[in-house]
């Protein structure tokens, strides 16, 4: 007598095995997603952080060259009338050849746009000044004309450009002022200090001597700043 075996033949997966799937893919996507969208905040941030501390090595390398700050930075009282590094800061540093800040946009053609003779071409991407890396990622995708322009992140692009303040009277330090870095009652040891305010373009500072949140990137250890 022969035995008669049966196989039971499964046409493909059930309707719950596919959701179970499609939400396992889903979970994990929105995972990747946001591990990603963290990546790129923490590597703004921390290109945000090497730029201030170029900038203000630059700084002090042209102190000690030169024994004194342009006249335009320092200001007739001595409180510094030059706080940001719009593009006249920029020819200064470039002429000196202390910070390589020439930029260029592609032209369509792939070629290269050229600085104009004495002007900052309206096509570069250091036309509005040295940008924090928020703005200079919104300007790659813009052609805009105008510094006053919104960025995406937050602010203008104006609003974006690298903050500095100068050690005006040469003793050494960076002295405290209400409402700016360094806070109120603390002076820090430096040429000059400078800080990007971060993707919203804005200064967290807080003159009761509070913190810096963690979007601002400072060229200098703030809990370190020395106490009058």
């Amino acid at each position: 007598m022969k035995r008669t075996e049966s196989f039971t033949s499964r046409g493909g997966f059930t309707l719950v095995e596919m959701l179970v799937v499609i939400g396992i893919i889903g979970i994990l996507a929105a995972t990747l997603i946001t591990s990603f969208s963290h990546l790129k905040v923490v590597a703004k941030q921390s290109q945000a952080q090497s730029l201030v501390a170029e900038v203000a090595t630059a700084f002090t390398v042209y102190l000690q060259k030169e024994r004194e700050w342009p006249n335009e930075w320092v200001g007739e009282d001595g409180a510094g009338s030059k706080t940001e590094m719009d593009e006249e800061v920029c020819w200064i540093f470039q002429d000196k050849k202390l910070l390589d800040l020439t930029t260029y946009k592609l032209n369509s053609d792939g070629s290269i746009t050229e600085r104009l003779a004495g002007n900052i071409n309206p096509q570069s991407l250091d036309r509005f000044g040295l940008l924090d890396p928020w703005a200079r990622n919104a300007l790659k995708k813009s052609s805009t004309k105008n510094s006053g322009d919104g960025v995406e992140s937050g602010g203008t692009f104006k609003d974006h450009r690298l903050q500095f303040r100068l050690d005006t009277n040469y003793d050494g330090y960076v002295d405290s002022q209400d409402n700016v870095p360094p806070p109120k009652g603390v002076k820090v040891r430096a040429a000059a200090i400078v800080w990007s305010r971060g993707p919203d373009g804005k200064d967290d500072f807080e003159s009761n001597g509070g913190r810096y949140p963690d979007d601002d990137r400072l060229s200098w250890p703030y809990g370190k700043s020395l106490n009058n």
